[in-house]
This record gives C-alpha cells, sequence and structure tokens, in this order.
C-alpha cells in the first residue's frame, strides 16, 4: 500500500518536472523569436533615421525647421539605439535565466527518478522513450535559436558600427550658426552690467547693485506655478525671470514676465542617452542657470546643455558623459563673460570646462584628479588674471580661468562637499561639514586660519559681511567667524534650518530658511541682528532673487512667486 502510494506521488512529482520543461522551452522558443523580430527591424530605422540625420545635417541649420527635425531626428536615433541595446541584453539575461531553470528540472529528474531497466523488446518505444526524444529534440532546436540569435547579436549590430560610435559619442554641440560675426565679448563690461541684475547662482559675481526692499513688508503681486519641478533658482534679466524644471520625459528652461508672472516661453530638450539614478531632495534640475544680456545657459542631471536667447530660440545643445554622482550632479555654471564655466566632478572623471558662450565648443578643459563634488565655482576677478576656486570632496584648487592651469592645490578637504566658496579681496573662503573651515590666500592657496571646531554647514554656502565670514546651517545655527583670526564671534540660533544659500546686498544679509521665513540680517561685532522677517508661508529651498527693490521665490512645492515691497 505504501509503495503504491510513493509510486503514485513519484509519478505526479515527474509529471510536474515533464510539465516545467515544456514550460520553460516554450518561453525559451518565444522569447528568441520576439528579439529576432527586435534585431532585424531595428537597423532599419537605425538605417533610415541616420541617413535623414545626415542629409539635414548637411543642410542649413538656420531654418528653425531643419534645426529642430535634425534635433528630432537625433533623438530618434539615440533612443532607439539605447533602448534596443537594454531589451537585448535584458533578453539574454533572461534566455541565460531560462537556460539555467532548464538544466536543473533536467538534473532533478535524472537524480530523483532513476531510469527503470526492462528487457529490451523489438519496436519497443515506449511513450517515455517518445518522450526523451522530443525533448532532446526541442533542447536542440533551442539551442540552434540561440545560436542564430548570437549571430545576429554579432553581425547585424555589428554592421552599424560607425553609426553607432556616433551615437555614443554624441557631438560637441549642435550649433546654429550665425548669420554675422559675433562681436568679441569683454568681461569687464559683461561683468558690470550682470551686477545690475540677478545673472546667476546668488547674485552676481561683483558687487550686486539691486536696490533693497524699501520697507521688510511684502505683498504677493502674482503667484504661478512652474510645469516641471526643479530646485534652481530663479534669475533676472531685465523684465524676465529665467528657471528650469525637468522630469525623465523633458528638461526645460522657462521665462516669466516679472509684470504678471504670465510664462513667455519655453524651451526643451529630450535627447539624453540615459537617465541616471538621481533622489528626490536633489531631482534632475538643480543647477541654477545663467542669463547675459543676449543669452540664457543651463545644464541638467543628465549631462545636457542648452543655450537660448531672450526669444527662446534654442542657439546651441551640447551632451556631456552621463555624471555618474551618487544623489544626482548639482553644480550651477559660473559666467565669466565670455566663457561658462562647469565644474563636472562625477564618479569617473573631474574636468572643469571652459565653454564658449556663442558656439558651445570647449576653450579649454582641465582634468583635475580630487573626487564627485556638488559644489558651484566662484572666481576672484582682477585685471591681471582671473582665478577660479574649485572645492571638491578631497582637495580644494586655484585655477587660471584664461588657460585652466591649475594654481595650487590643497588636499586636506573630505566629506561631502556641496557648498560654494565666497572671494573677498585676495582671499577665499569655504566651510562645508567633514571638510573644513578655512580661509585660502588666492593666488597660491596659503590657509590663513582653519577652524575644525564650529558646526559646518551641509547644504548652504557662506557669506563675508563686516569682517565676518557667516555659516548658515541645516539645523538652524549662524556661526560667526571672525575672519582675522578664524575664531568664533558669535552663534545665533533660529527655529529651522537654511538650505537656501545667504546672499549679502547693499550690506545687507537676504536669506530664507526651510520654513519660508524671509530675513534681512546685519551683524555687528558679536551678533546676529534679525533687521527684517517676513513669512512666506511655503517650504523654500532655492534662493531668493532681487529685482528691483522686490523679491522672487522658488518654493520647493514648485510655486514662483513675486513679492513686491510695502511701503
Amino acid at each position: 500500500m505504501f509503495q503504491e502510494r510513493w509510486d503514485m506521488i513519484n509519478k505526479r512529482l515527474q509529471s510536474e518536472l515533464h510539465f516545467g520543461q515544456w514550460v520553460v522551452i516554450s518561453f525559451i522558443i518565444v522569447l528568441s523569436t520576439l528579439m529576432l523580430h527586435d534585431a532585424s527591424t531595428r537597423d532599419d530605422v537605425l538605417s533610415a533615421s541616420y541617413a535623414k540625420l545626415k542629409q539635414l545635417k548637411s543642410a542649413n541649420l538656420d531654418d528653425p525647421e531643419i534645426a529642430q527635425t535634425a534635433r528630432d531626428l537625433d533623438y530618434l536615433y539615440r533612443a532607439t539605439y539605447f533602448q534596443t541595446q537594454d531589451r537585448q541584453s535584458y533578453g539574454f539575461m533572461l534566455l541565460g535565466i531560462a537556460f539555467l531553470t532548464l538544466c536543473m528540472l533536467l538534473v532533478f529528474e535524472r537524480y530523483l527518478f532513476s531510469p527503470e531497466l526492462k528487457v529490451p523488446q523489438t519496436n519497443d518505444r515506449s511513450s517515455e522513450h517518445e518522450r526523451k526524444e522530443r525533448l532532446i529534440y526541442s533542447v536542440c532546436g533551442v539551442a540552434l535559436l540561440v545560436l542564430i540569435l548570437l549571430i545576429v547579436k554579432f553581425t547585424i549590430f555589428n554592421t552599424s558600427h560607425t553609426t553607432h560610435q556616433v551615437a555614443k559619442a554624441p557631438p560637441t554641440a549642435l550649433v546654429s550658426k550665425q548669420q554675422t560675426p559675433a562681436i568679441p565679448i569683454n568681461r569687464n563690461i559683461a561683468l558690470q552690467e550682470a551686477s545690475k541684475h540677478w545673472p546667476q547662482f546668488r547674485g552676481s559675481i561683483l558687487p550686486n547693485q539691486n536696490s533693497l526692499p524699501v520697507n521688510w513688508n511684502f505683498k504677493t503681486k502674482w503667484q504661478t506655478n512652474i510645469p516641471l519641478p526643479g530646485f534652481n533658482s530663479p534669475v533676472v534679466w531685465g523684465d524676465r525671470i529665467f528657471l528650469a524644471g525637468g522630469n525623465e520625459s523633458k528638461r526645460s528652461i522657462y521665462c516669466f514676465d516679472t509684470k504678471d508672472g504670465v510664462l513667455v516661453w519655453q524651451a526643451s530638450c529630450s535627447t539624453a542617452p540615459v537617465y541616471p539614478d538621481l533622489t528626490e531632495d536633489t531631482g534632475v534640475s538643480a543647477p541654477t542657470l545663467c542669463v547675459d544680456n543676449a543669452r540664457v545657459y543651463g545644464i541638467f542631471a543628465t549631462g545636457e546643455m542648452i543655450c537660448c536667447d531672450h526669444a527662446g530660440n534654442i542657439l546651441w545643445q551640447r551632451q556631456l558623459p552621463t555624471p555618474d554622482i551618487m544623489y544626482g550632479y548639482a553644480s550651477s555654471p559660473l559666467l565669466l563673460g565670455d566663457r561658462l564655466i562647469i565644474q563636472y566632478d562625477i564618479e569617473s572623471s573631474q574636468t572643469l570646462y571652459a565653454i564658449d558662450v556663442l558656439t558651445g565648443k570647449d576653450i579649454w578643459k582641465s582634468q583635475r584628479q580630487t573626487s564627485a563634488s556638488w559644489s558651484t565655482p566662484i572666481a576672484k576677478i582682477s585685471e591681471e588674471h582671473t582665478i577660479i576656486f574649485t572645492a571638491g570632496n578631497l582637495a580644494a584648487e586655484g585655477i587660471d580661468a584664461a588657460t585652466g592651469k591649475i594654481l595650487w592645490k590643497n588636499e586636506e578637504l573630505g566629506g561631502e562637499v556641496a557648498t560654494s566658496a565666497i572671494v573677498h579681496h585676495n582671499d577665499f573662503f569655504f566651510s562645508n561639514t567633514g571638510a573644513m573651515t578655512a580661509k585660502f590666500t588666492a593666488d597660491k592657496g596659503e590657509i590663513k586660519f582653519k577652524n575644525d571646531y564650529v558646526p559646518a554647514p551641509d547644504v548652504a554656502s557662506p557669506v563675508y559681511i563686516n569682517n565676518s565670514f557667516l555659516l548658515f546651517t541645516s539645523g538652524g545655527s549662524v556661526i560667526g567667524i571672525d575672519t582675522t583670526t578664524g575664531k568664533e564671534s558669535f552663534e545665533h540660533n533660529f527655529d529651522n534650518g537654511f538650505y537656501a544659500s545667504p546672499v549679502v546686498v547693499a550690506d545687507k544679509i537676504i536669506a530664507v530658511n526651510l520654513d519660508g521665513e524671509l530675513f534681512q540680517l546685519n551683524t555687528s561685532e558679536h551678533s546676529l541682528v534679525v533687521e527684517g522677517q517676513y513669512s512666506i508661508g511655503k517650504k523654500v529651498v532655492s534662493i531668493p532673487a532681487l529685482h528691483r527693490g522686490n523679491i522672487i521665490v522658488r518654493t520647493a512645492d514648485n510655486q514662483l512667486i513675486y513679492l513686491e515691497s510695502v511701503p
């Protein structure tokens, strides 16, 4: 009785193993067929797209419609290539898993169910024998199908080898040809003009000439929604506000009217070959834009760069290597007249680019041996030469803005560097938690003081005012450091911390904390003085912009608010 039950269980288990084997074989056949079809149709799309793209690139790119069509085809080509590569890789992985599963099922059957020994008989073809024959034929057929797939992978995929190389190494910049020769940009004149507006991260490089609100009391002149999210801060030129937003589908620059908050235009890019892994508190659009009297410039965490004129026409685009960096790329560009400085410190390489604002092409690029960071560069301007200060997770550096030559390097930093330095006279001041709080000489990088005992900021960048070096922390503390001795002068505590970097305008500090409390601050000899406070009522992580005595704020829930000073 027991033997009969045991035999019944064995037969059922053996039957289930047989069923599983046929299911796996069927899966392999269906998947292989789909992969063959995908590989054969994919090359037709690539060939047609590439041929049309070559034809358009030889045409006149001055025509906006032709230029846009070229960009669309370029995107189609890249998307088709990389998506198909991903599908094929995933398909081969599934095939490998399926083969492993089939082998395991066959091994289980072989060792769990020993073959019965029977006396051979003439023309004895049991159903079990026939089943095994079918199984052998099926396995051989599947192996042949996979062999065909491998041949396809290394022939069809390699027939477009030259084309694929173009896709993997996108052109430096897609530029609309200039109708007339561009007038060279005088850096000093450009920076002086920029100081009358709010052109980049933390305002302007030279002391900003915007007037402060006459009263620290505001009314909302207008409020509008920004189409796509981002943590970058608004920049302003004349009566236009520029900021950016993005998601996996597209990345955009937006232009709003300061008078009524109307969206004047938007310009988008969507050709990134890879969308990187990003955290929610960084996103794809953390870097702040730059703007001058003719153009607006943006970079996204996909490595895409875009330049538009003030009417929203795209002048050039560029694709940098996909930024492989924890959290997501967040360094803002630095605009120095005729060149855009990009600190591109990612895991695989650390490069400082000087990019021609007219063409999007490299003036120079400096490969540096440091590590990934999220800091934005700053510059000391002088008649002799301009020095760029960069801070990374391992080192601070001084770099010649004209040539890209590294003038000095200090390798005492550490931690995860996200803050930026400030410059006063001939010194750079820098502070970041886990790195250092220090004062560097601009020309040689000598440390004039270093203080490792004060709480340092991890997001908000410091400011200089009244011989004090002020640190705004995410915990709510504001620490005053004496710029001569490097010793702590005072500490002031707020109810919530600071993510948005403070700015100095007309010898006053403008700061906003995470609660949306907007402050006007000053310092006395041993204390921080709160001269004005206004509640926005929303969380804020972006830097406010000043516009003719009024304040423009981007909130964390993606609202753009124009606060008009009330007399």
